[in-house]
């Protein structure tokens, strides 16, 4: 079962150049946000000298996700936590197997050159 994250963190400077977006962001997307989606927690916190970072929280059983939101604009900002907050949090896997069955098909093997009757034609619109 998937996963929907929990809660935010956005850190940020409050004097660095690097969180210039991160603040223009809370000023005016975060409360937006915070009203479309009540049961997302997000918490803001400052660290000074510190470039700004979201984390995203999806629970016990999946590790928090950190992004770096360095020089990040307004519009970029919002589009990391609107993204991170559609995630489900798993890391992606790679299928080692193809998706084959044991049992063969019952209709036989797809063949792409395979000859219809003529009352089968295809109409095309």
């Amino acid at each position: 079962m998937a996963t929907k994250v929990t809660r935010f963190t956005l850190r940020y400077c409050l004097h660095s150049g690097s969180s210039r977006g991160v603040r223009a962001f809370l000023e005016s997307s975060l409360v937006p946000f915070a009203t479309a989606h009540p049961h997302i927690p997000v918490d803001v916190a400052m660290q000074p000298g510190r470039h700004p970072t979201l984390q995203a929280e999806y629970g016990s059983e999946v590790p928090p996700r950190l992004v770096s939101l360095r020089n990040a604009t307004r519009a970029e900002v919002l589009e990391l936590v609107e993204r991170y907050r559609d995630m489900s949090g798993q890391r992606v896997r790679r299928f080692t197997q193809r998706g084959l069955g044991k049992t063969p098909s019952v209709q036989g093997e797809w063949m792409p050159y395979r000859q219809l009757d003529d009352a089968h034609e295809v109409v095309r619109a």
